[in-house]
């Protein structure tokens, strides 16, 4: 974050310093019929452009930017996430389990009351981790949300806790 502000102010820095290079060379060189400083000031702007050149087209092209934001996003961006249950669907059968939870976790962060996300998360810490007391955890927080998971899923992190258990 800091680094990007400043190769900014560097940029800043050598583009109006290549501005006022190049303004002062025109003049003088105007006022004095030196063609080569003028020729020289003209050439000088041809950096300083390329330098401020990342934030005039930032500052240019905002405003269309708004527009096209307010035709395609008329009540303003999302404030979440869309749904999306097939992508950790994908992960499991591509046998990427710690991506899938991953994005089970973040299903659950933005839609805490989706039920299909809570019994794959389960199921993944089970089967897949051999971690019940996550699965159990996550199983009390949709209890708590009073969400009616699958009686399958219900019994597997029973089960597992069971078999767990210190004796």
């Amino acid at each position: 974050m800091l680094s990007d502000y400043t190769g900014t102010l560097i940029r800043w820095l050598f583009g109006i310093g290549f501005l006022g290079l190049s303004f002062w060379c025109t003049t003088t060189g105007y006022e004095q019929e030196d063609h080569l400083k003028v020729l020289l000031g003209v050439v000088l702007l041809i950096p300083g452009f390329g330098c401020l050149w990342k934030t005039i087209f930032h500052i240019a092209t905002r405003p269309f930017m708004m527009m096209i934001d307010s035709i395609f996003f008329p009540g303003g961006k999302l404030s979440k996430p869309v749904l999306n249950l097939k992508l950790p669907a994908h992960y499991i059968n591509e046998s990427r389990y710690d991506e899938a939870l991953l994005e089970y976790r973040r299903i659950l962060k933005y839609y805490p009351d989706e039920v299909e996300a809570y019994e794959k998360a389960i199921w993944l810490h089970l089967d897949v981790f051999a971690n019940p007391s996550e699965a159990e955890r996550l199983l009390r927080r949709a209890r708590r949300r009073r969400l009616t998971l699958d009686e399958r899923i219900i019994r597997l992190v029973e089960n597992a806790l069971r078999d767990h258990s210190p004796r």
